[in-house]
């Protein structure tokens, strides 16, 4: 009997051990099979602006642009250029043209860019500058234009 309980012992407390070594490492594995963004109607769609994504990296949500200031650049912008209404940068785009994308259609698209926020002093003074490793188009236009009643 006395060896019966030494090795249920012996295993549980190898079993509690073996629990608390894997389970961190779990929620590392998690990350690897993110999804990609699924279209979602314009009600549900995130407000232009910076959010914390896994890995330490944001997303950055709003319409993508190019930006005619000091050289001219690519950003994520908050308000849809027109005659009457400014862009407000959410974010420049700093390696933009290294992303072997279509920029020019992705050009007035409501987009997610994820990556990283670069730290340091910046040429730029348009708002905070990020790295990004991926431009989604997530609605076809500015889901404040598609929420507008239709004008008669």
């Amino acid at each position: 009997m006395n060896s019966l309980r030494r090795f249920v012992t012996w295993t549980l407390a190898v079993g509690v051990l073996l629990g608390f070594m894997y389970a961190p490492g779990c929620s590392s594995i998690t990350g690897l099979f993110d999804r990609p963004t699924e279209p979602k109607p314009p009600a549900l769609l995130d407000q232009p602006g910076i959010y914390d994504a896994p890995r330490g990296r944001v997303r950055v949500v709003g319409i993508f642009d190019r930006v005619e200031l000091e050289g001219g650049f690519w950003a994520v912008v908050g308000v849809a250029p027109t005659e009457s209404a400014a862009s407000r940068v959410v974010a420049v785009i700093v390696n933009a043209e290294e992303l072997g994308l279509d920029l020019m259609s992705l050009r007035g698209r409501y987009v997610e860019a994820i990556g990283t926020i670069v730290e340091g002093a910046s040429v730029r003074m348009a708002g905070p500058e990020v790295e990004a490793r991926s431009i989604t188009i997530i609605a076809e236009e500015d889901p404040a234009d598609a929420l507008q009643p239709a004008q008669p």
